[in-house]
């Protein structure tokens, strides 16, 4: 019944509606594979100097090297038509003043657990409005969601708000704002849009300009980010199954580097600490800083200052710009020793693209693991996202802050990606994956299955723009998916699907 009322208002809203989706904004979320595309065809031709592996990216960064980009460009269609929509792109959120009203409505039919770096749905039926504001030192962003069958009891969310100050070359901002960090399009080792943003206080570099030392200016274009937030409130337990220690703070860091054209480099480090009855003061954050947080004779649990992740990811292009392939991975170490990341859980993948009659396409493969020290032959099970401290693991609001298939998983993906010329994409992804390896007994707290399972999985997504003739337009996705899961306590085929409608006001 509420399918059918909200298909019905995507129809109303379209009728409704004069604009095309675009608000003003600073930053570039992550979310849209076509834009992503674009984005990652223009870095690897040297257009776009700025590393590319950390979202949100700062527009006017982009908007820089995308408009200052040599006429000659325009002569490869396949640059030239990923130049023109960045162009337009860039043009819409530079607006100044007020941006507008954007209204998305969305329908899901199962919406998938195994999330991407695509924007999908996360519940059955969604329904947000948000407008935002650009000057020169202040931009804002206000959205409100309201959801049906909200997974977390949470109906109403404020997802993707936010209030940010340009101080010198960084943006100081206070939200809820969408993260993808590392190489990776099938899933991020440490911080993805697997689980709903949390809200934080955030420092982020605006332009990655290279230092001008001799000494530093090898390490070329870089990018810092720095966010501190705070998880659960409130003791919240997903299915009634997951206990939860309330008021964790969590703080994610990250420096991105790209010291040659076709080499990009990145460290990233986060860490849960605090809590409701938990030590909490400045030794505290200290000892954090410094790795001091392994328990020992000097160190008990009840002083132990939190749970931390870290480690790196790299991507490297083909030298060669008539061989376009690129190779990448992301290698995050669950544990320390002797001061550096240990227990890795690890991602690795590569590209390749083009250009022929129908557009631009790229085509990925892509190989992940969620169990510390997952290069043995026997791995760790029970380990990667888990600790002593937080009963909850590595999770907000019930869902992995890292890669979707949560720990002791196995994934392998293949996908094609199609971009028209006119915007329109295409994305087909097929993935295998091995959930739960280690679930000798039944874990409820497992996110995708209390014991050993595969998974096989399709998805098919269509995303243009539309035109309503006088009406105007605005942007449709569509997107249908099959999963075939078995395993001792699971077997299911399931269908699944969703149709989301964006429009500007």
């Amino acid at each position: 019944m509420f399918h059918r009322h909200l298909l019905g208002s995507i129809a109303a809203v379209s009728l409704l509606c004069s604009a095309p989706a675009a608000l003003a904004d600073p930053w570039l979320a992550p979310g849209d594979l076509g834009l992503r595309h674009d984005i990652q065809l223009l870095a690897d031709e040297g257009i776009i100097r700025s590393p590319v592996t950390t979202w949100p990216m700062s527009w006017p960064d982009i908007a820089r090297d995308v408009n200052a980009a040599a006429d000659a460009a325009d002569s490869n269609p396949l640059i030239a038509g990923a130049l023109q929509r960045l162009k337009r792109a860039a043009r819409d959120a530079a607006w100044t003043g007020s941006g507008g009203l954007e209204v998305r409505v969305a329908a899901a039919g199962d919406p998938t657990e195994l999330r991407t770096f695509s924007d999908t749905p996360r519940e059955q039926g969604e329904v947000s409005a948000a407008m935002s504001w650009l000057g020169e030192r202040v931009a804002a962003r206000i959205e409100v969601t309201a959801v049906a069958d909200a997974s977390d009891s949470k109906d109403v969310r404020f997802d993707n708000s936010y209030l940010g100050v340009n101080v010198g070359n960084f943006m100081i901002s206070a939200g809820t704002m969408q993260r993808w960090w590392g190489p990776g399009w099938d899933g991020s080792l440490i911080l993805g849009t697997n689980a709903r943003p949390i809200p934080s206080l955030t420092v982020e570099r605006n332009y990655t300009d290279a230092f001008k030392s001799p000494w530093l200016r090898w390490i070329g274009p870089w990018r810092a980010s720095l966010a501190v937030g705070e998880t659960e409130g409130s003791s919240f337990a997903r299915d009634g199954q997951l206990a939860v220690l309330p008021d964790a703070k969590f703080l994610a860091a990250r420096l991105n580097f790209k010291p040659r054209p076709w080499l990009e480099f990145a460290l990233t480090r986060s860490a849960q600490f605090c809590g409701r009855g938990r030590e909490c003061n400045l030794g505290t954050v200290g000892d954090l800083l410094i790795g001091r947080d392994n328990r020992d004779a000097s160190l008990t649990e009840n002083r132990e200052p939190g749970n931390q992740m870290a480690g790196y990811d790299v991507r490297i292009r083909s030298p060669w710009k008539k061989l376009p392939v690129a190779a990448y991975a992301q290698f995050i170490g669950e544990d320390e020793a002797n001061g550096l990341p240990s227990k890795f859980l690890g991602l690795v993948g590569g590209e390749l693209w083009g250009a022929n009659r129908f557009g631009s396409w790229r085509l990925r493969g892509e190989f992940a693991d969620s169990a510390c020290t997952f290069t043995r032959k026997n791995p760790q099970f029970d380990c990667g996202y888990r600790n002593g401290i937080y009963p909850q693991g590595y999770t907000y609001r019930g869902r992995v802050i890292g890669h979707a298939m949560d720990n002791d998983g196995r994934m392998y993906s293949a996908a094609a990606l199609l971009v028209r010329p006119s915007g329109e994409t295409w994305s087909l992804l097929l993935r295998k994956v091995n959930v739960n390896r280690g679930g000798a007994a039944p874990d409820p707290t497992h996110a995708l299955s209390p014991s050993p399972a595969e998974i096989r999985n399709v998805e098919l997504q269509y995303n243009r723009g539309l035109k309503l003739g006088t009406l105007g337009s605005g942007q449709l996705r569509v997107g249908l998916g099959f999963d075939d899961t078995s395993g001792p306590l699971r077997q299911s085929t399931d269908v699944r699907g969703f149709l989301e409608w964006r429009q500007g006001l």
